[in-house]
């Protein structure tokens, strides 16, 4: 705000006095900035679009065999990028229903290649589990999903 506040009277004053160098300056530095929101705008754009090809399932518990690990995911990068990190929710839900029963985030440090596929078996978290649900459900009583949170590739 301040900057504005300074600005604005220097410019007024430098029309008065040079309007034809005034408007070009000020043209070149609209064109500038104009330049470099367009950069941003695309650069941004092929963000979003390469992280919308990287995807998560699960499967729920088939493919666990340890009972500290029991389900399993498996994160897909379809994009022409290498993945350094992805931060998901991990989602159980009864089935038939719509409400969330567990729901917790976690992040892998995995790299993911162009166009391959990373699975795993992942522990829930004790003290927010499945544990702490009346009657103390097991893992494989519910339908998992992955919601990826966010995604960051190489060179970023």
């Amino acid at each position: 705000m301040i900057f504005m506040v300074i600005a604005v009277p220097i410019v007024l004053i430098c029309f008065l006095l040079f309007p034809r160098h005034t408007l070009i300056v000020v043209a070149a530095l609209a064109c500038v900035g104009a330049a470099v929101g367009l950069y941003l705008y695309f650069q941004q754009s092929d963000r979003l679009n390469s992280a919308s090809l990287v995807s998560g399932t699960s499967s729920g518990t088939s493919g666990c065999q340890d009972p500290d690990k029991p389900v399993f995911v498996e994160l897909s990068n379809a994009s022409d990028r290498q993945v350094n990190i992805v931060r998901f929710r991990l989602i159980a839900k009864r089935p038939g229903f719509s409400g969330e029963v567990y729901s917790d985030y976690f992040t892998s440090d995995k790299i993911i290649a162009p166009h391959s596929e990373y699975g795993s078996c992942w522990a829930l978290n004790r003290y927010r589990g499945l544990d702490t649900l009346p009657g103390r459900p097991a893992p494989s009583d519910f339908e998992w999903s992955v919601d990826i949170s966010s995604v960051d590739f190489a060179g970023n």
